[in-house]
């Protein structure tokens, strides 16, 4: 499956200045098909009619939707909004992908990450920023390293992964995969990645490992 077969439907902000839109930014530049969903123009995101949206015809023939954990905070019609897409997602074959970023009040990171495993039975791809790591790990009480493992574990998410000095790193049901990233693809280029070629991948740690592979190795030249 070529990335112009995958379709990613993203929920976020208008202005696109978030991480699920950075994702979508890049998954178009890959051929993937991509869609934002969001408040209506001239509404206000915080407090948006959450009940307006369409999700069974948004994320209709969808692979991913996906989200960040920070939008949770962004008020509570923009939260309610956030928690439907996922069900929805489930209920449609659509699979969340949850990028675990760091809040702008770094004071609300536990209620930020809280959301996230309020949730977390239904993400099936939790992406944990680089730069969320350190906090995160404090918060768990667990080291950097051992941190995918432990959320992947407790939360029984098929995949936890995220990017750095060292390549990327995807924790996974059967196992984990280490493999090199192009620093060029940034985080969320990587992500936009993976969840390109994961589709297609095929099944078990074979799979997983083929995408991680590619992933690192993707050509983000816009088509």
């Amino acid at each position: 499956m070529p990335a112009s077969d995958v379709r990613i439907v993203a929920f976020g902000r208008p202005e696109r200045d978030d991480p699920q839109s950075s994702v979508l930014t890049a998954a178009t530049a890959l051929g993937a098909s991509t869609n934002l969903v969001t408040s209506s123009e001239g509404e206000d995101f915080s407090s948006m009619d959450h009940g307006s949206i369409d999700w069974s015809a948004a994320l209709e023939g969808s692979h991913w939707l996906v989200t960040s954990a920070s939008t949770a905070l962004e008020g509570e019609s923009a939260r309610y909004a956030w928690g439907a897409g996922m069900t929805f997602g489930e209920r449609e074959g659509s699979r969340t992908v949850m990028v675990a970023d760091l809040p702008e009040d770094l004071s609300r990171l536990a209620e930020c990450w809280g959301a996230v495993i309020e949730r977390i039975r239904q993400v099936h791809v939790l992406f944990i920023d680089p730069e969320a790591l350190d906090l995160i790990s404090r918060l768990e009480g667990v080291g950097e390293a051992e941190l995918l493992q432990q959320v992947r574990q407790r939360g029984l998410v098929p995949h936890v992964c995220t990017v750095g000095g060292s390549g990327a790193l995807v924790e996974h049901a059967l196992g984990s995969v280490r493999a090199p990233a192009d620093p060029s693809l940034g985080p969320y280029g990587w992500l936009a990645a993976f969840i390109c070629e994961l589709p297609a991948a095929g099944p078990g740690s074979e799979g997983v490992e083929r995408a991680v592979h590619a992933a690192g190795m993707a050509d983000s030249t816009p088509v």
